[in-house]
């Protein structure tokens, strides 16, 4: 008698599979520091000798795109097969994208070098937020629960100490007299990462355990409908409404270093080597953060992982103010000491804000508290991000500090003072 022959399922994220998911989480994460939109995007652009005031509009365009992205495209990521198309492909569009900055970027005029970058930064947000969807996707159905968040620290951990690497070993490749290409191998070696990124997440497979499954269809809500939902449910707890005042502050903490950048490149634009060390800084903030913030959210709570990041980050905008006044913000490694200090207090920022909403909301209202949070820190991200470039462009690179400094200190205050976190059941109890 025949026996029926069972398709064999493969166990989630083993061997050579589990290998290139990490590894091209790891590239993605190194393309995503030595590209970013908050320190070298602004930092070349500059470099060009383009109008000041739409360096600070680069990050905020970005964030937008990618909040876009992912209001619209979630319902469509709902199988693997797309999922693992949502994560190769853009990292892969994005190389692209910026090789033909890199390539083409020194001989335009004014208008089209504006242009030029702030539609790069539009596909690199909505290229984000394609993957971010793709990413969680894939990493939800393969990765077992006991190893994602190691795998998750691993990544950051790994990928900003090779980032500080790849720099330190390819700056001396390209010498040039032109500032832009001076620099210009931070973005080649980011180009390099994303297109491997790319390439690696394209072999990994879809098991047979997934296409014998397929995830069921989740009716999404319309995009306005869901900010909606998100504003009559959060207005209805105490402690949303001060936490969504204080994620508006915290705008000062995430899209502050484009206003550090513009401060630096009065300094360092034409300085050898300059955008490398910067990077190097912002990598060792992200290294040491992912460590830090870690252990103390572990160990002890939330709350201090937002406070402390919006007190080291003031204190980096007054070390900057004060190495402006004495001179020595004209010492490069001074300088790339400030970057890393704000890199180290955003990141606690972000982290702990992240968990924050994830420890204090259910699974069935968390989606529409952190979509309104999202919007709302978006619109003022960009009157915020439009106000202080129309500032550093037509006044001085030095008051958006100062205005950051206040900010970073009103909204440590502010973060100190949030109700502590509670189990997602008493939500409904504050």
């Amino acid at each position: 008698m025949a026996q029926t022959q069972t398709p064999k399922v493969s166990p989630p994220a083993e061997g050579r599979n589990y290998q290139l998911i990490f590894w091209s989480g790891a590239l993605a994460t190194i393309g995503g520091q030595l590209v970013n939109p908050t320190l070298v995007l602004p930092f070349l652009y500059l470099a060009l000798g383009a109008p000041t005031f739409f360096a600070g509009l680069l990050l905020p365009f970005v964030t937008g795109s990618r909040l876009i992205a992912e209001i619209f495209m979630s319902p469509f990521i709902n199988r693997a097969t797309r999922a693992k198309l949502a994560v190769y492909v853009p990292n892969i569009l994005t190389g692209a994208v910026l090789a033909m900055v890199a390539l083409f970027a020194t001989d335009l005029p004014n208008v089209m070098i504006v242009l030029l970058f702030l539609t790069t930064a539009v596909v690199m947000g909505l290229c984000q937020g394609i993957t971010s969807l793709g990413t969680s996707q894939i990493y939800g159905i393969s990765i077992p629960d006991a190893k994602r968040n190691r795998m998750v620290f691993a990544q950051a951990t790994i990928s900003g100490i090779l980032a500080i690497i790849v720099v330190w070993i390819t700056k001396d490749l390209l010498v040039s007299d032109q500032p832009m290409q001076r620099h210009i191998v931070v973005m080649w070696c980011g180009v390099t990462a994303m297109f491997a990124a790319g390439i690696s997440f394209a072999g990994v497979r879809i098991f047979e355990e997934e296409r014998l499954h397929p995830a069921p269809k989740i009716k999404k809500p319309k995009p306005m409908a869901e900010l909606v939902t998100g504003f009559k449910t959060g207005m209805a707890y105490r402690w949303y409404r001060k936490f969504l005042f204080a994620r508006l502050l915290f705008v000062s903490v995430e899209l502050a270093m484009p206003f550090y950048t513009i401060h630096a490149a009065t300094f360092h634009v034409g300085t050898k080597h300059s955008l490398s060390y910067f990077v190097i800084g912002a990598s060792a903030g992200v290294v040491i953060g992912s460590i830090v913030w870690g252990w103390l959210s572990g160990r002890i709570s939330v709350k201090p992982v937002m406070w402390l990041g919006c007190l080291i980050s003031a204190l980096s905008a007054i070390i900057a103010l004060g190495f402006t006044f004495t001179g020595y913000a004209q010492n490069v490694w001074l300088y790339a000491l400030v970057i890393m200090l704000l890199s180290l207090g955003g990141n606690g920022v972000i982290y702990g804000r992240y968990l924050y909403i994830i420890e204090k909301t259910n699974e069935k209202e968390r989606p529409y508290l952190v979509a309104l949070g999202d919007v709302s820190a978006g619109v003022v991200g960009i009157v915020f991000a439009a106000i202080l470039g129309a500032v550093a462009h037509f006044h001085d690179p030095v008051t958006p500090l100062i205005v950051l400094a206040a900010l970073n200190l009103i909204a440590m205050f502010y973060a100190f003072g949030l109700p502590p976190t509670k189990t997602a059941g008493a939500t409904t109890q504050q």
